[in-house]
């Protein structure tokens, strides 16, 4: 099988959605010496994929695959307001809609997902819907003709290759180890993807109130590089 390009392009960390701008809410960790080298940022980050990140908005990730590939409207519209309403941290919430948003901008204008996107977003239904980046990024995946088990995984590892990103800049670390810290994550991402890929809307749910309090009290920092 082909590697699937098209699934690599909406996951790749260089994609103009305002991704680069955000830590999640990793700089408050760093500012209370919870992070502050590879190995902390390692340890940050799969917990932050298996407690947040992945039994949320991956489990929205992967029913908005299977939902747009079943061309269910409504179930999409239904899973972005479980997003609305669970993505529970003020700036994480914002950072959600606005890279959804602006990644099925971008969808609209490239050639081979223009015409998959049309007939779902031209609907009344989704006329001034405000998209979470989970829905918008498993229906991407499916307009690219990815399986829902890729899609995931190229979430996940989009979402941690983000977060080791934001680790790079603000501990700071070197880009060597940076990747480093990825290439120890792909086994912790790819067994949380064979737990998660199967789940049904009714199981989402993060659970880390200590991460929402942190992503709370980034946005009082006395001095930060990131908006959440």
């Amino acid at each position: 099988m082909p590697l699937n390009l098209r699934l690599l392009q909406i996951s790749d960390s260089a994609l103009p959605i305002s991704g680069y701008t955000h830590s999640w809410g990793l700089e408050a960790a760093i500012a209370r010496g919870l992070v502050n080298n590879p190995e902390t940022l390692e340890r940050w980050t799969l917990n932050w994929l298996k407690t947040s990140l992945g039994p949320l908005e991956g489990v929205l990730c992967a029913e908005s695959c299977r939902a747009a590939l079943a061309q269910d409207i409504e179930g999409l519209a239904r899973l972005n307001s479980i997003a609305a309403a669970s993505i529970l941290p003020p700036t994480i919430r914002r950072a959600s809609r606005e890279m959804g948003d602006q990644l099925l901008q971008l969808g609209q204008t490239w050639i081979w997902s223009a015409q998959g996107l049309a007939p779902i977003l031209g609907t009344a239904a989704f006329a001034t819907e405000r998209w979470y980046h989970p829905v918008a990024f498993g229906l991407m995946g499916a307009v690219a003709d990815a399986p829902v088990e890729e899609v995931l995984s190229a979430f996940l590892h989009q979402g941690a290759l983000g977060m080791v990103g934001a680790g790079v800049r603000a501990i700071p670390v070197g880009h060597t180890h940076g990747q480093q810290v990825l290439a120890y994550l792909h086994e912790g991402i790819m067994s949380l993807v064979d737990s998660l890929v199967d789940r049904v809307p009714e199981t989402i749910g993060s659970g880390s109130p200590y991460y929402e309090v942190l992503c709370d009290e980034q946005t009082r920092l006395y001095a930060r590089m990131f908006r959440s």
